[in-house]
């Protein structure tokens, strides 16, 4: 154990008191954490990351995630000691409008943060995430990839279930360079930890096939430092199990009071005698920061760094600046949105080297797969296709994790219905700006006689109205290529693909495509005296067609793929898709009405479902819940006359 007064102590002190007082300046944040985590920090930064603060984004370093992102006071004073571009100032502004220094990590905004959390357990599956990135392309590129992933956890984060949904799928793909640091306390934020849980999170890991390892003192440094390394030399993934104290050295320390209770300046003036050490105004003392500087460069210089060529090759398979847009032939285009999907993806994967990705155990279901390729499993890290298992929260994490890595593209699909599991994924998503591909099947009440359970209703809608999200649902065969291209050369916001189970139709063209995604709608079908604009999304563009055909004046059909985009578009520009002058409005999509008025005006009609589907055969459905093309027209020629 180290000595009061050496130079690891004064720091790990020192850090205490600095994130202390960045929280009593705001008013506001997590001092237990900071004062009990304190030497876990330390030692990661100090002995353990292989990175470089004046190059925060080195391909080949040490991945970092604070999945208890509460403790980001620790953090920040962390990274400014270690000597990333935070100052002072900047920890002084903790928790203030526009600073670099929120009250939880954010991903791009602050230098040395990798991942977005807070939301409890979604950094333990990012971390996963990161590591089995590390393992594909250390497959692929072993002269670039060559590095270990780490994460702190609280017992919050290991409460969440989906920590359970990921850890399983790290225990069962052997990652053995992730090493999951427990920050186990006992205390939650409402008071003991066994008021809520008495789960043997030891046991628990071990049933997963991680090795667990315990450090009894969460003071040791020397102890936490050896089983890191054990852990390293470990052919699984690893959880150490650190027994801490919340709000160690301060008034509440032991409490669930410690937790977010900022400390007044009577109780910083004690907690910095009880722990020997001072900060005066914000300014760490010189000789803490070579130190810290020193230890992080010895290790830097230590390793070997790749090749040009080596990093040449590395970057030949992420470009998508020339992906070739698939030629969709007849034939083609009458299938199911799934299985059009499929082919297309085969084309795409061909060009990109660098695409892999799975689907919830549903892959013969969502057709989204590498037809082909290997399953990626502890025996073959270069394999393109991954069994995530029934895990939709985990899945979502996980490809976060693997997007935030860098160096490959990631997609992972489930069923519409299904996407309700892992929504705060896909919010985290959209929040960390990154490019992960949702591919979302059996999009309807077509889903047929599996029943309401599994026909969307409302998903649709919430999906679109997440913010930087692009939400598609394209109703031709062309505007699925398009889709697929737009995923994939997407650099800041994630992709949903909406598909159909039932089979759309020959319509549309690359032109038409072409408008849809540029604009979110393009004609399908144009009459210069239409009385109505039919618009529909997916696969109920093929009900308007049928409707068109019924209604005894003349109609234009309209696809919609990307309601929001449409909703974007200046005045002019949409009345050049959608005239509001010359016709009136009718909206055909199998889902909640509502985020569709504004569409259709107060004058048109909305054909969708505001409540839930039924079991029943696609067509039967269909009829029965009001989607016949009859029936639809029916209320349209009584509505204009």
């Amino acid at each position: 154990m180290t000595t009061n007064n050496s130079i690891e102590t004064q720091t790990i002190n020192m850090l205490r008191l600095l994130s202390n007082q960045m929280i009593s300046k705001a008013g506001s944040g997590h001092p237990g954490i900071a004062l009990g985590a304190a030497p876990i920090l330390y030692e990661l930064y100090a002995n353990q990351l292989v990175i470089n603060p004046q190059n925060p984004k080195m391909i080949n370093r040490d991945r970092f995630v604070l999945s208890a992102g509460h403790g980001a006071a620790l953090l920040y004073a962390t990274l400014h000691v270690a000597g990333f571009n935070i100052s002072s100032d900047d920890l002084q502004d903790f928790r203030q409008p526009y600073s670099i220094t929120p009250g939880h990590p954010e991903v791009g905004l602050t230098p040395g943060v990798e991942a977005t959390t807070g939301p409890l357990g979604q950094g333990l599956g990012m971390a996963v995430g990161m590591a089995m990135a590390e393992e594909h392309l250390r497959a692929n590129h072993p002269e670039v990839i060559n590095h270990y992933t780490y994460a702190l956890v609280g017992d919050g984060d290991l409460m969440e279930g989906v920590s359970h949904e990921a850890a399983s799928l790290a225990g069962q793909q052997q990652l053995e360079r992730l090493i999951v640091l427990y920050d186990d306390n006992n205390v939650s934020l409402d008071g003991p930890k066994n008021r809520a849980d008495v789960t043997d999170n030891i046991v628990r890991f071990q049933s997963y096939g991680w090795q667990t390892l315990l450090v009894d003192d969460g003071n040791d440094l020397n102890a936490i430092h050896d089983a890191i390394e054990m852990a390293k030399k470990s052919d699984k993934p690893s959880l150490i199990a650190v027994q801490t104290v919340i709000g160690d050295f301060g008034p509440f320390a032991g409490s669930n009071k410690a937790h977010g209770t900022p400390l007044k300046s009577s109780e910083l003036l004690d907690l910095a005698h009880n722990l020997n050490v001072d900060i005066d105004n914000f300014n760490v003392p010189a000789n803490l920061l070579a130190d810290m500087k020193d230890r992080i460069m010895r290790r830097l210089n230590r390793e070997k760094q790749p090749s040009l060529s080596a990093m040449q090759a590395y970057e030949a398979t992420t470009a998508t600046n020339k992906l070739k847009v698939p030629t969709i032939v007849d034939d083609l285009k009458q299938q199911a949105g799934r299985k059009i999907s499929k082919h297309i993806l085969q084309k795409f994967a061909q060009q990109l080297p660098n695409l892999w990705g799975g689907s919830a155990d549903l892959v013969a279901s969502t057709n989204a797969e590498i037809v082909g390729a290997d399953l990626f499993n502890a025996q073959n890290r270069a394999g393109r296709n991954i069994a995530f298992g029934v895990r939709e929260f985990a899945m979502g994490a996980v490809m976060n994790g693997i997007a935030l890595h860098g160096g490959t593209k990631i997609f992972g699909a489930t069923f519409l219905a299904f996407s309700d599991y892992m929504k705060a994924a896909i919010r985290l998503s959209a929040l960390q700006k990154v490019p992960v591909i949702y591919v979302f099947t059996h999009d309807s009440i077509t889903v047929g006689e599996d029943g309401p359970t599994h026909q969307p209703v409302e998903q649709l809608m919430a999906l679109r109205s997440i913010p930087n999200v692009e939400v598609l649902r394209p109703g031709t065969a062309n505007e699925i290529a398009l889709a697929w291209q737009q995923a994939l050369t997407s650099i800041d916001k994630p992709t949903i693909l909406i598909l159909s189970r039932g089979n759309l139709g020959t319509q549309g063209n690359e032109v038409q495509a072409s408008n849809a995604q540029k604009y979110g709608a393009s004609e399908i079908i144009h009459n210069e005296q239409a009385k109505i604009n039919l618009i529909a999304t997916g696969s109920e563009v093929q009900i308007a067609i049928k409707v068109k055909e019924l209604l005894p004046f003349p109609a234009n059909v309209i696809s919609m793929p990307n309601l929001r985009k449409f909703q974007s578009l200046e005045k002019s520009k949409r009345n050049n898709i959608v005239d509001e002058y010359t016709a009136k409005n009718v909206i055909i999509e199998a889902g909640t009405c509502l985020g569709w008025r504004e569409i259709a005006q107060d004058n048109g009609l909305i054909f969708g479902l505001d409540d839930f589907g039924m079991s029943a055969a696609p067509d039967i459905a269909l009829r029965e819940l009001g989607f016949d093309a009859h029936a639809i027209s029916a209320r349209i020629i009584e509505d204009v006359k």
